[in-house]
């Protein structure tokens, strides 16, 4: 029987490696903690049961990419289902890496990977925001466990979802990280949403943008600084090149 004074939560993946559920996973009892708040109607990681058909639910948090027929289908009948709909991490977000495939032949590509291409569905990568609306953004490649405990906690208060729209080159310089681009390197830091504490950085590793763009950023500058030629050789990357507009900071209200 419902709970009636729980909010309804789905937790489920497209195609995908399951690196965002496992970061979730990286929280431990901290997880189960926080969803302890929801009725949790199906999670695949910790749990078999699935959703039945007449099932509503109050919010589906979903990762992966629409790469089959199936999965269209799939993610339209959740949408239809779910008050507010989540995606989770940079291919739900973005396209991902997955979309580099889009920037070549896909025929030619899904021949050199498949042997029977043609029993094999060739859908172009693109944001779930391109099938549906999507009502708030948990974005990284993997997200930051931190930032989904701080959503679940957001989701059982008055208050809508937020998160931070501080640019990576923010976490960057307050860590005193030398800078790649005064140095002469590429790096997207400067357009690209913080919240991973510049982490690529302390490596010594180039941003090149798993978070996707922040909600004002200066592209014609960093083309500038790039070249347009460099500049679009990264933003392919994770699907940056033509992102559905940020639903980051756009989540709805929602009551205990």
């Amino acid at each position: 029987m419902r709970s009636q004074s729980k909010q309804s939560l789905i937790i489920t993946s497209l195609t995908s490696c399951n690196g965002c559920l496992f970061a979730s996973l990286d929280l431990g009892q901290k997880l189960f903690d926080a969803l302890d708040k929801f009725e949790l109607i199906d999670f695949h990681l910790i749990e078999d049961e699935e959703m039945r058909k007449d099932d509503r639910v109050d919010i589906t948090i979903i990762e992966g990419n629409v790469a089959r027929k199936e999965e269209k289908v799939n993610l339209q009948n959740l949408r239809a289902k779910s008050k507010t709909l989540i995606a989770l991490g940079a291919c739900a977000h973005l396209g991902s890496i997955q979309a580099i495939k889009n920037y070549g032949d896909k025929k030619e590509i899904s021949k050199y990977v498949y042997p029977d291409g043609k029993k094999i569905d060739n859908l172009k990568i693109r944001p779930l925001s391109s099938y549906v609306k999507v009502d708030f953004v948990i974005p990284g490649c993997p997200p930051e466990k931190k930032e989904i405990l701080e959503v679940l906690k957001q989701l059982v208060s008055p208050q809508k979802p937020h998160l931070p729209n501080r640019p990576v080159c923010y976490e960057c310089q307050t860590s005193e990280y030398p800078c790649l681009l005064l140095s002469g390197k590429s790096c997207l830091g400067p357009i690209i949403r913080g919240g991973c504490g510049a982490v690529c950085l302390e490596g010594g590793l180039a941003c090149t943008g798993c978070r996707g763009k922040t909600e004002e950023p200066n592209l014609k500058k960093m083309k500038r600084i790039l070249t347009t030629k460099e500049y679009q050789r990264i933003m392919e990357i994770f699907g940056n090149i033509n992102p559905a507009k940020s639903a980051i900071s756009q989540g709805p209200r929602h009551k205990k």
